[in-house]
């Protein structure tokens, strides 16, 4: 066995397995990846419309297509990662020898094709945003599926997810930062190209840093699963089927931050408003994700999730009736109020994700985590691509002008059926629309008392198994 797999002698929840340094490499390699995911998500759509001059509903069929073509990857990426064995893990080498391709083609996304004809950009946009989801897919898939065999230690594991995921957040806001900054000094064209060069530089060095160190300490199960099974596993376990239900059906919040730069330019008109909406969004998130932690132990994440998509989606209510006559500081003020709930809802659901880890293995006896990240993975891009969809729909129907040039330099007046569509986008859309997400977990049972009866189970076995494994190895010697 591999000196990266430590065995577990005891029930798992005494012993502290993770060490400071472990929390802040791993947190490095989270922050690299958000960075990029921040990028793509925040500017990507902006930057084929606003300076390609690529029609909204073109690019937002792209997105639809590629995501999905692209979430289909991810179960088989899964499989591949629960069948690989190596003196390193399971999932680390993906890591290891995925980083520099990921950030030459997050490059290669931000290249201004301006002399190309229409359906040059429109090939081109679909090839590198193609290539750049599967090399994705080899980062994303191990890297969110570390955290859950780090540590035996539920407590370490909600740390080492809350912790990450925190410092995960200030990543995504990385280009919100570079953005307002180079905008300064820079034209537009050139402004998303250096933020590309500037993330998918460092984004390659921080996550080789931050994966070099974390351990995997949990072994694999025995038995091999087969390709077949990545795609079977989602109807198998019913409890993580009525999770990812869930998680798809939330995609309609994310809407909220891909309106932030169609609100400041069109309604406040003032594009650089942006890093004023968008970052004290982001710190109530950060805030929000502290206190994970504390109320994972007064109530179970199932009740975390269900009330704050409530409370969250009463904020936006409350921002819509305001309205958007009224000074920009008061929405930015709201707005951020209303991003605080958002924190949990960034963390509670991997927090379930493990929970059905850990029911599978003790209903079963399979550990499968490479599958159980892969398919939220495949989630996340599937709401991905439903939100640009949707994004890009919405604009079209509420008339919107796509600019000649860029934002800046080129932004047309807009109808104030238009504006009122882009506030609607903003907040009483995504209020009502997010609240469906509550109702697949009518169908998950996974409550607090229900898995501490399982972990304890569980811990158990494993220490059996362990105590078994021993003592036939010390006979065989004998």
């Amino acid at each position: 066995m591999s000196d990266a797999i430590i065995p577990v002698r005891d029930a798992g929840l005494q012993k502290k397995y993770l060490k400071p340094k472990d929390y802040v490499t791993f947190s490095m390699a989270k922050f690299a990846a958000s960075a990029v995911i921040g990028l793509t998500q925040g500017y990507l759509l902006i930057f084929y419309t606003s300076v390609l001059g690529v029609e909204p509903v073109t690019v937002g069929i792209m997105f639809l297509v590629a995501k999905i073509f692209d979430g289909l990857n991810d179960p088989l990426m899964g499989t591949i990662v629960d069948r690989t064995k190596t003196r390193w893990g399971k999932m680390r080498p993906y890591l290891f020898f995925g980083a520099v391709p990921f950030g030459i083609l997050t490059i290669l996304l931000f290249l201004p094709t301006t002399g190309m004809n229409a359906a040059g950009k429109i090939i081109y946009m679909y090839i590198t945003y193609i290539l750049y989801g599967i090399a994705g897919t080899i980062i994303n898939v191990p890297l969110d599926g570390l955290p859950a065999v780090a540590s035996p230690n539920n407590e370490e594991r909600t740390k080492i997810i809350s912790v990450s995921r925190i410092i995960g957040s200030i990543g995504e806001q990385s280009a919100l930062v570079l953005y307002s900054l180079f905008a300064l000094f820079l034209p537009m064209k050139e402004t998303y190209l250096t933020m590309g060069l500037t993330i998918g530089i460092l984004a390659p060095v921080f996550m080789l840093l931050g994966t070099f160190n974390i351990k995997e300490r949990i072994a694999p199960t025995k038995e091999v699963p087969k390709i077949i099974d990545g795609f079977k596993y989602l109807f198998l376990n019913k409890q993580f089927l009525a999770l990812i239900a869930s998680m798809l059906l939330s995609f309609f919040r994310n809407l909220v931050s891909a309106a932030i730069i169609y609100v400041v330019t069109y309604i406040y008109s003032k594009g650089s408003l942006n890093i004023f909406f968008a970052l004290p969004g982001a710190v109530a998130a950060m805030v929000g994700m502290l206190f994970a932690p504390k109320l994972k132990k007064k109530m179970d994440s199932k009740q975390i999730f269900i009330l704050s998509t409530f409370v969250h989606s009463a904020a936006l209510l409350i921002v819509y009736i305001v309205g958007f006559d009224v000074p920009w500081a008061v929405t930015a003020v709201l707005m951020a109020t209303a991003m605080l709930p958002v924190g949990l809802l960034n963390v509670v659901p991997h927090f379930m994700a493990i929970d059905t880890l850990d029911y599978w293995e003790e209903k079963t006896g399979k550990r499968q985590e490479g599958i159980t990240f892969a398919l939220v993975s495949l989630r996340g891009k599937v709401s991905s691509a439903f939100k640009d969809f949707v994004l890009a729909a919405l604009l079209s129907y509420f008339m919107f002008a796509t600019p000649l040039q860029s934002i800046n330099k080129h932004a047309p007046a807009q109808l104030e059926f238009t504006k009122s569509g882009i506030f609607m986008i903003f907040t009483i859309i995504p209020a009502a629309l997010n609240l469906i997400s509550v109702i697949p977990l009518i169908f998950y049972k996974l409550d607090g008392k229900t898995m501490a009866k399982i972990t304890e189970r569980l811990s158990a076995k494993r220490a059996a198994s362990y105590i078994g494994e021993t003592n036939k190895a010390e006979g065989e010697t004998v």
